[in-house]
C-alpha cells in the first residue's frame, strides 16, 4: 500500500517479550511486519495471535525464501499472568532452512 506505514515488531525468546499488547495496533493499514532473531523457540505474543487469529486456529503457514510453504501447529502454553503462542517444528524450519545463531527472520501478515 502507497503510504502506509508498517508495524515492526521483534520477538525475542525471552519470558519478558518486549512485544506486548499495547505494541500492535490491528487498525493500522499495511502489513505487520515480524523480525525474528535467531532462537530456538518462536513464541507469538497474544495481541498478535488475536490479530493474526493464530489463537483461534492454532495453525501457522511459513514460507521461506525459495517459496515452499510448510504448515505448523501452534500450542497455546501458560506465561505468568497470559499466554504465549509457541510455533511447533519451528527448530526443525530452522534447521531445513539452514538458519543458525545470528540470523534473522522477516515474516509479513
Amino acid at each position: 500500500m502507497a503510504g502506509a506505514e508498517n508495524d515492526v515488531v521483534v520477538i525475542s525468546d525471552s519470558e519478558d517479550s518486549s512485544a506486548e499488547s499495547e505494541e500492535f495496533d490491528d487498525d493500522e493499514t499495511g502489513p505487520l511486519i515480524f523480525i525474528v532473531p535467531y532462537t530456538k523457540r518462536f513464541r507469538i505474543p497474544v495481541a498478535v495471535a488475536r490479530m493474526t487469529e493464530i489463537d483461534e486456529t492454532l495453525k501457522v503457514k511459513i514460507t521461506n525464501k525459495q517459496n515452499v510453504e510448510t504448515k505448523h501447529d501452534v500450542r497455546a502454553e501458560p506465561n505468568k499472568n497470559s499466554i504465549k503462542y509457541v510455533v511447533k517444528g519451528w527448530a526443525k524450519w530452522l534447521k531445513d532452512n539452514n538458519i543458525k545463531e545470528g540470523d534473522y527472520c522477516k515474516f509479513q501478515y
